[in-house]
């Protein structure tokens, strides 16, 4: 008998058996549908947050007080600190950014919206590559001058002002200051955006920023290094002649300061994302454990319904072999169906998730390969007790079998 006639055969058996079939395909199609899912969310959250620090380019670093290092504000990287950076050796471009959260009012509607906003240098726009939906982010001379102009995101000027254009030119009271907003750049999305947001992200100079504890000196909580290379070992010796830069200025050691490529960032990222899949899919594997277990039982009792039809092929001259593989195919062929509808549903509940939380759709072929091997897999591991058991009958016993 071969393959083709056990897999009619295994047909025939599951249209015979529909409401059973249907019940014990039901564990291995959550399980495979926990595991696709659990997979294509996981990358789709690393596609995401790759892309968003992949904008950056080869060459790029940051680099910010060490962690466990006592900040202190005269080890916080300053104006002075950045204009030495920019004179280091192979440093295309240098900025800094200090971060607060500040509520905004509109002239008009008084209307208060929270901005996350960042107080940095011209260059940002550069290095971060963003992307200007209307207006311009502003300039050198604005921000030397240091008239008081800012530049919110897409989402905000939306949801204030209707659109990105008619944001240009408005006035927004923030603190005791009053600023024009100059630019409109476009809204980046990544994991880490929330389904309905509370804040907004918004930039301007360093030199107006509000701050709380203004003592007249310029500070920043990090650097954003762009070099000319990306390269291994320049690049590090790029960081190491900065970290030196910026550590002689304050006289400290450059173990004060640490330095994080994007490369590096990117590294991390995937790493943790990976072991998440991995013990996350273990969890949901269980269930296609459990779903195996139900095979075997269905399987076991499919066997003993058809002992005498064993019973009766054994005699017609059915090797052992023969029996077994038949067996062993139909639960297969079981498996394997559980594991399509399985893969379905799976790369359905992770679109419906992009859909509803923004993230991108990401296919994993690797997802569905692994769920239809690990189908197949547990199709044979749970199937050949029950398909020994048929191979093993005698013929006299089987037929005798009521």
């Amino acid at each position: 008998m071969n393959l083709m006639e056990n897999i009619m055969l295994s047909m025939e058996a599951l249209v015979a058996n529909k409401m059973r079939a249907f019940l014990t395909m039901i564990g291995i199609v959550v399980g495979v549908t926990a595991v696709v899912t659990i997979v294509s969310i996981g990358e789709a959250g690393k596609t995401s947050v790759v892309s968003s620090i992949s904008k950056y380019g080869d060459g790029f670093f940051t680099l910010l007080p060490s962690s466990g290092t006592d900040v202190q504000y005269n080890i916080a990287p300053d104006m002075g600190d950045l204009e030495q950076v920019r004179k280091v050796p192979r440093v295309e471009m240098a900025t800094g950014t200090l971060t607060i959260l500040a509520d905004a009012k509109t002239e008009r509607s008084r209307e208060t919206k929270s901005l996350i906003i960042s107080g940095t240098t011209n260059e940002l726009s550069k290095i971060e590559k963003m992307t200007m939906l209307a207006g311009r982010f502003f300039s050198s001379a604005e921000e030397r001058s240091r008239q008081k102009v800012i530049v919110v995101e897409s989402d905000y000027a939306n949801l204030v002002f209707g659109s990105p254009q008619a944001a240009i030119g408005a006035k927004l009271t923030i603190g005791s200051s009053l600023y024009q907003i100059i630019g409109v750049t476009k809204t980046e999305r990544n994991l880490f955006s929330p389904p309905v947001k509370t804040e907004y992200q918004a930039y301007m100079s360093i030199y107006v920023l509000p701050r709380s504890n203004d003592n007249g000196t310029v500070t920043f909580s990090a650097l954003y290094v762009k070099a000319d290379t990306k390269e291994e070992e320049a690049l590090q010796k790029i960081m190491t002649d900065v970290k030196k830069t910026v550590a002689k200025r304050h006289n400290t050691t450059d173990k004060t300061y640490s330095t994080q490529t994007a490369a590096e960032v990117e590294q991390n990222v995937s790493s943790v994302f990976s072991i998440l899949q991995v013990i996350i899919g273990s969890i949901a594997g269980i269930s296609l454990f459990v779903g195996g277990v139900g095979v075997m039982n269905i399987m076991l009792v499919s066997v003993t319904e058809r002992t005498r039809e064993i019973g009766i092929r054994k005699a017609l001259g059915a090797t052992p072999g023969t029996i077994m593989g038949q067996f062993l195919v139909e639960a297969v062929f079981l498996c394997l169906l559980g594991g399509t509808a399985g893969a379905g549903f799976g790369l359905l509940a992770s679109y419906i998730f992009a859909l509803v939380s923004g993230w991108p759709y990401s296919v994993s072929i690797g997802a569905i390969v692994l769920a239809f091997g690990f189908s197949a897999g547990v199709g044979l591991f749970f199937g050949i007790y029950p398909a020994r058991k048929a191979a093993r009958m005698q013929p006299i016993d089987a037929l005798r079998y009521e």
